[in-house]
């Protein structure tokens, strides 16, 4: 997948890392990057610890990581009214209470899709930022424009590959928790006989 998207994600990432857009501009061109090794992680200080959580805070990827996938609005109170008025066979409220259990099991797996994406990029990203001098996490913390163009497109490469490996994982992610519901919404029907008694249900034979 990486070397089908890199050019794209490269440009991306280079715009990301630059000036935060979220798209690159139409115009843009560039040339394929051939990462340099960054060599063996340098020791440790309390400075060059504080540039390196001040970067990854600052990341685009990260920071759009970390806000909630749906809106913190969502009213499931209204959402179970209005399909119990429909209901035509006028199922228990043990059966609503369920089903509002597991739309909530729904959107906490959705609004946390990205963490374990997340938990791996910042990973990766921690493990590239140990291995460079004081000098350049100094520039990536004050701002990559500091770094020249060869160090600009490097960096923008190695953010183009985390980025491809974070969608690979938030996508594996989002498949699960949306098996996770259907499983749970069929069992739920299932448990209280739903499909005997209408066509609509979360646990209807495939056809």
């Amino acid at each position: 997948m990486f070397a089908r998207n890199a050019f794209v994600l490269t440009l991306i990432s280079t715009c990301l890392l630059v000036s935060g857009c979220a798209v690159p501009p139409a115009s843009v061109t560039a040339e394929a990057v051939t990462l340099e090794p960054l060599g063996q992680p340098l020791p440790q200080s309390a400075a060059r610890s504080a540039l390196i959580e001040r970067i990854i805070a600052n990341d685009a990827v990260v920071v759009s990581a970390g806000k909630p996938v749906l809106a913190a609005d969502t009213n499931n109170d209204a959402r179970i009214a209005a399909l119990k008025k429909a209901d035509s066979v006028r199922l228990p409220e043990a059966y609503w209470a369920l089903y509002k259990q597991n739309l909530e099991a729904m959107q906490y797996d959705l609004n946390h899709q990205h963490d374990a994406a997340r938990d791996q990029y910042v990973a990766a990203y921690r493990d590239e930022l140990n291995r460079v001098d004081d000098g350049v996490l100094q520039k990536l913390a004050s701002g990559p424009q500091a770094l020249d163009d060869k160090s600009r497109r490097q960096w923008g490469a190695r953010m183009a590959q985390r980025t491809s490996q974070y969608m690979i994982k938030s996508d594996e992610s989002f498949r699960a928790a949306t098996k996770a519901h259907l499983d749970r919404m069929a069992l739920m029907d299932r448990r209280y006989d739903v499909c005997s008694r209408k066509a609509d249900c979360w646990d209807a034979p495939a056809k």
